[in-house]
């Protein structure tokens, strides 16, 4: 389609239909006006240009669930190798991301590829966790995409109490 630059004058003037009749030029100038600003609100909102949509991180879905003495993280993280994952584990938060390049090979050229564009993916995902966790007990496992991550509760710290006599 082709998208019209500023009209701001029509190939007959305003006035030449008098001001009691109302123009049919401008009134499809009006509508050609409010075509193209559609187009282009809806354009710019749904539609991201190729250079941001490859810069774009995904976030893998995640449920957490509290098991009493654990919690168990499960992240849908499909495609990816456990080399290319990288989990960090503090107190009160667990951070999920990984990135996978794979090269143009020789091979992929005899197949017949048209369009690639599963080349390249980056993912990363944060998340505060409930209570304290003991991240150095931490276990991870990868199976059939699906990342599963045992996080150990830590102990609550004993509450010191004294008894206070009353006067």
């Amino acid at each position: 389609m082709i998208r019209r630059k500023e009209r701001k004058e029509g190939l007959v003037p305003r006035d030449y239909w008098g001001s009691s009749w109302m123009n049919p030029m401008s009134v499809m100038a009006d509508m050609d006006r409010l075509f193209d600003d559609f187009r282009s609100e809806w354009e710019s909102t749904f539609l991201a240009p190729r250079t941001f949509a490859r810069e774009l991180v995904r976030q893998p879905l995640i449920d957490l669930a509290d098991n009493g003495k654990e919690y168990t993280v499960k992240a849908e993280i499909p495609g990816i190798n456990k080399e290319d994952l990288n989990i960090e584990v503090t107190e009160n938060e667990i951070e999920i991301s990984g990135e996978t390049k794979s090269e143009e090979r020789e091979e992929d050229k005899e197949k017949g590829f048209i369009r690639r564009e599963r080349r390249y993916s980056k993912f990363y995902r944060s998340l505060p966790l409930p209570e304290a966790v003991l991240s150095e007990k931490a276990e991870a496992e990868l199976k059939d995409g699906i990342l599963t991550v045992k996080l150990p509760k830590a102990a609550p710290p004993e509450k010191k109490t004294k008894k206070v006599p009353v006067k």
